[in-house]
């Protein structure tokens, strides 16, 4: 049977029916993977998964798949969601660009969906300086994702169980004892979030699983 791209994933009131909803990701990504887009990435050494997360946060958090993405929510995940969700080295700003336009090439010409020339026409340079200015900013990054840049940056492996709990000791008798700043919250401006936003200087993550991307 043809994968219908225009299925439905959410019930009557609008709640995201969890199994369809998985397996119509994992259903479109074998066929992104199989194609000559997905293929040619592959021959550029680009090493995916982004396009797989913009299905997932478009249908998580924004209730919709993509023939019913505008560029207007290609922006949020792109801006918002990636960098406050996502721990990734903000260089992969290019890459991510790259195969999200690979991605929506390959729905614009095996599905013809009406919205993938505006969504291309969102994913150019300008896009891609934008994202990594976005996600190399601290201000921007979540609690979750603030404490496993932070753990990287100590040189803690956070691709483990081992390694956060590791630095999840050493985090909470650092706090007790007030040898540094808390993880602030989000939106919270004061001494202490920008004493903690100082030590996140972009790029200088050194845990073991530089290319790891953690969802949070």
């Amino acid at each position: 049977m043809a994968f219908d791209i225009h299925q439905k994933v959410f019930d009557r009131d609008g709640m995201i029916l969890e199994k369809k909803a998985s397996q119509y990701q994992d259903q479109l990504m074998q066929l992104f993977e199989q194609s000559p887009e997905g293929r040619a990435l592959r021959d550029e050494g680009v090493e995916g998964g982004w396009a797989n997360m913009l299905i997932d946060f478009g249908m998580h958090y924004l209730s919709v798949t993509p023939p019913k993405m505008a560029p207007r929510d290609l922006r949020e995940i792109l801006f918002e969601l990636f960098p406050r969700k996502v721990s990734a080295p903000a260089d992969e700003a290019p890459e991510i660009i790259r195969e999200l336009q690979a991605f929506w090439q390959f729905l614009q010409r095996e599905f013809h969906l009406e919205n993938a020339a505006a969504c291309l026409n969102a994913l150019d340079e300008k896009t891609a300086r934008k994202l990594k200015k976005e996600m190399g900013d601290p201000a921007n990054f979540g609690i979750a994702k603030s404490f496993v840049t932070m753990g990287m940056q100590r040189g803690f492996d956070m691709s483990s169980e081992e390694g956060l709990n590791e630095w999840m000791a050493i985090y909470n008798a650092e706090i007790a004892a007030g040898a540094g700043p808390r993880i602030p919250l989000p939106g919270e401006r004061n001494e202490n979030a920008q004493q903690f936003r100082d030590r996140l200087q972009p790029g200088t993550a050194r845990g073991k699983q530089k290319k790891t991307r953690k969802r949070k």
